[in-house]
């Protein structure tokens, strides 16, 4: 008779352990103070400020993630992709004519996105997918591209691609662990919150930057959390 313990076919990955090893941890910790002051900086009207540390806030999670996974495990590798992904959108924008820039933010959180998918696409029997709240969030997709249609032009059909990603990834999101299906959702607020400060004038968002930035980055904080959690989960 065996006595090897059986594999379970829901937690693909090796387990990490539970605990943060310190260099993730300090990264965190760094996480934390640039979110705060970009925030700060935010309401204060300090935009130079909330500029540099827009650049600075994401890789501290993906260091965190590195050095709390060395990337050995497929999900890890997914989601470190996702969050280079974000950051080169939080950046490349910046580095390109204006003309351009949302175009090139949009392609670049798209990417992130379609690479989140394909990390979380194991745990799909687990997520949103085959319930009410999938729905909710296709409803939600439906509704931004409806809603920047008549300004959006020939980007309504990129908007609504990258709609249907964004919502497929809040949904699968879940599965990984329910910290990393808050983190889907806040991105599907932020994302929400992006496409009628732009394409909606009529509807005026107070603070938007600070509202929108306070629920992307909160959302990156929670898709990577979850991530470590999922990945230090035991059977």
């Amino acid at each position: 008779m065996s006595t090897a313990a059986p594999v379970p076919a829901t937690t693909p990955d090796t387990p990490l352990g539970e605990r943060l090893v310190p260099g993730a941890a300090g990264a965190l910790a760094a996480y934390a103070v640039v979110v705060v002051v970009h925030l700060v900086a935010h309401l204060a009207d300090a935009e130079a400020v909330a500029n540099a540390t827009q650049w600075f806030a994401v890789p501290w999670l993906l260091l965190a993630l590195v050095v709390q996974t060395g990337l050995r495990s497929r999900l890890s590798r997914f989601a470190a992709g996702g969050l280079m992904w974000s950051w080169l959108g939080d950046t490349a924008p910046d580095l390109v004519p204006e003309s351009v820039a949302f175009i090139v933010l949009m392609a670049s959180f798209l990417v992130a996105h379609v690479l989140f998918v394909a990390g979380f696409w194991p745990w799909r029997r687990e997520s949103l997918l085959r319930s009410r709240w999938a729905w909710g969030y296709g409803a939600l997709a439906v509704v931004m591209v409806v809603v920047c249609a008549p300004r959006a032009g020939a980007l309504t059909l990129g908007i609504a691609g990258y709609a249907a990603a964004l919502a497929l990834m809040a949904s699968l999101s879940a599965g990984v662990h329910r910290l990393a299906g808050v983190g889907g959702a806040l991105f599907l607020v932020s994302d929400g919150l992006i496409a009628v400060d732009e394409f909606v004038p009529s509807v005026a968002v107070p603070l938007p930057g600070f509202w929108v930035m306070a629920t992307y980055l909160s959302a990156v904080l929670l898709l990577t959390l979850g991530v470590v959690r999922r990945l230090g989960s035991r059977a």
